[in-house]
């Protein structure tokens, strides 16, 4: 959700300027997009043996691997 409300400089280079703080401009212009709001999406079927299933963000597993992330869930259960 934050990727389609945030960092419109990093969408539109013509958001790449005054009044935007000095300190997140990019000093090179720019073409494309470097950031996009369309998601990344993986498509996993879900098998009986399944026991839970995390939904998360990038910012999310910068921090955690995906067996750190299964270990918290499974060492913290609820309902």
């Amino acid at each position: 959700v934050s990727r389609s409300i945030g960092d419109v400089y990093l969408k539109k280079a013509e958001f790449n300027r005054e009044p935007l703080h000095p300190r997140f401009r990019l000093s090179k212009p720019f073409k494309q997009p470097i950031l996009s709001a369309d998601p990344s999406i993986l498509v996993h079927k879900l098998e009986p043996s399944d026991k839970f299933l995390i939904f998360a963000s990038d910012g999310l597993w910068e921090h955690l691997s995906n067996q750190e992330a299964v270990d918290i869930v499974q060492n913290y259960p609820r309902n």
